[in-house]
């Protein structure tokens, strides 16, 4: 007589461990995707920005206006909104007038500068929200 074992799934079976470790490198995969993909359209933002206050400092060096300069730094960082306010200073002090710019402020730096603030907001982590601190810098000629 022959005996029938009966088939009994012992420890070496191993289907399915492959699903099981996908599901468990697949959380950190994600994150890792997203964390990229949200770092980099952050970094966009904050070269806009940077452009944004050189651009405004470039207006003012060639002897714009306070509301041209903050006119300029606002359109160069189109598809964006600032955080106001745009502070303007002439060798580390506000400008004496309408014109940061002038005979006697020639050669002096003009700074273009404002405190961003961003969001970065990555699956399964809480959102955060850093402020920097954005600064274009020209001489005034």
């Amino acid at each position: 007589m022959s005996r029938v074992r009966p088939r009994v799934r012992g420890l070496g079976d191993e289907r399915g461990v492959a699903a099981v470790e996908f599901a468990l490198i697949s959380v950190v995969l994600f994150l890792l995707i997203f964390g990229i993909i949200e770092f980099g359209k952050t970094y966009s933002q904050y070269e806009v920005f940077l452009h944004a206050a050189r651009e405004g400092a470039r207006v003012g060096a060639v002897r714009g206006s306070e509301d041209s300069i903050r006119s300029a730094a606002t359109d160069a960082a189109q598809g964006y909104s600032i955080t106001p306010p745009i502070s303007i200073t002439v060798d580390g002090n506000p400008p004496n007038g309408a014109t940061p710019c002038n005979d006697q402020t020639a050669g002096k730096p003009l700074a273009v500068t404002w405190d961003q603030n961003f969001t970065i907001s990555i699956p399964f982590l809480p959102v955060w929200h850093p402020t920097v601190h954005i600064k274009g810098v020209f001489e005034c000629e």
